[in-house]
């Protein structure tokens, strides 16, 4: 499911390096000035165009918890562009860098944040009362926590309740502000808001139907297979055995079973190796960000994806990992992080080659700012191995 910022696949891969880690450049330290509250810099773009008066239902109180916020950092325009040249090594098979795929704490190492910057920010979230529960491996992202006054204190802008087409919703109703001292490292908030991704699928009764007078025709598994000719591939024994495909949702399965049952149906049981599991990722290090969510609105969606992911891998092992949102944070933002990021068993899977992340939905993040925030999270991933 999703793709609430950016659609995205992502696969972890071992790195064979031609030179120690130790060789390479410290990262340079990019807040060069004191933090002078007086001094501020607009974050632009982060402000949901439903958030104006006509919708506003006023402030939520001070003491509302905002928990597990992400916050995008960045690096120097050096570092950006010796991140683009290793993308385009990692993918370019006459370079000696050609699927040399970088772990996240390798990433964090040459591209992430100096140590210095890092506590800079952390602390200065701190000083405002707010509670810094991790930063991630990669050098680029941080997740805090704090309540709506704290948020609003630091930040320089108001959550509100709006009413949006009947349905209720909190956002930020201006961009936020930060230090002016902080811009080189901060990219923006990914989310101060709850306009999650949604669902793209529509139930039909039929695979033939209609739809503004054209018609349509529903894609079955053996349709997949046909259009992006599989059966080869099946035939050949290429159907995922040994492979782990995660699909990445803010909800678990109502049941198993209609899993299992989507496979006998269209016949994809006679591939005995394929399992499912669910998984609620959490990072690395620090507080868990990621609760068990349930079964709630978005199963359907979460079923569709398990069953077609099948479709395509057979074989494989579809492991659904799934977080609950928190206030302001879509839990499949949480999951793909923590499944890129952490390191457990499957992340060696992926740094072999035989695991990747696939997110598929409806986008609800527009802005600028946002798209910045979306790319600093693919990145990583791409260097990864997506």
């Amino acid at each position: 499911m999703l793709s609430k910022q950016s659609s995205a696949i992502f696969r972890n891969s071992a790195l064979v390096l031609t030179v120690s880690l130790a060789a390479y450049a410290q990262a340079p330290t990019l807040i060069t000035q004191p933090i002078d509250e007086s001094r501020l810099f607009t974050l632009a773009g982060n402000t949901r165009a439903e958030a104006i008066a006509a919708n506003d239902q006023g402030r939520v109180p001070d003491n509302m918890p905002i928990e597990h916020i992400l916050l995008q950092l960045q690096h120097s325009a050096q570092q950006e562009e010796s991140v683009n040249t290793l993308i385009d090594q990692l993918h370019d098979p006459n370079s000696a860098n050609y699927h040399h795929w970088l772990t996240a704490s390798e990433f964090g190492l040459r591209f992430g944040l100096a140590q210095q910057d890092l506590s800079t920010v952390a602390g200065w979230l701190q000083s405002h009362g707010i509670t810094v529960n991790s930063t991630y491996a990669n050098g680029m992202l941080m997740d805090f926590s704090g309540t709506a006054g704290q948020i609003r204190e630091a930040f320089h802008t108001e959550i509100h309740n709006l009413m949006v087409d009947g349905t209720p919703h909190i956002a930020n109703m201006s961009d936020p502000q930060i230090p002016a001292a902080l811009a080189p490292v901060i990219a923006g908030i990914v989310s101060l808001h709850n306009f999650w991704p949604h669902p793209m699928f529509n139930a039909r009764a039929n695979y033939t139907f209609t739809t503004n007078g054209i018609t349509d025709f529903a894609v079955a598994p053996g349709d997949l297979a046909t259009i992006y000719d599989l059966n080869p591939q099946f035939k050949a024994g290429t159907a995922g055995t040994g492979e782990t495909v995660v699909v990445v949702e803010d909800s678990n399965l109502f049941t198993a079973a209609d899993w299992t049952d989507f496979r006998k149906a269209f016949g994809l049981d006679r591939f005995t190796s394929g399992k499912l599991n669910t998984v609620h990722p959490a990072p690395a290090k620090g507080k868990n960000n990621c609760a068990d969510p349930g079964v709630n609105g978005d199963s359907t969606e979460a079923t569709l994806d398990a069953e077609y992911a099948s479709a395509a891998a057979p074989n494989a092992t579809i492991s659904v990992a799934t977080c609950a949102d928190t206030a302001t944070t879509f839990g499949g933002l949480i999951a793909i992080e923590n499944m890129v990021y952490r390191r457990q068993r499957w992340t060696q899977r992926m740094r072999d080659g035989r695991a990747c992340i696939a997110w598929d939905c409806g986008r609800n993040l527009p802005g600028l700012r946002q798209a910045i925030v979306a790319d600093g999270r693919r990145r990583p991933a791409v260097q990864q191995g997506s």
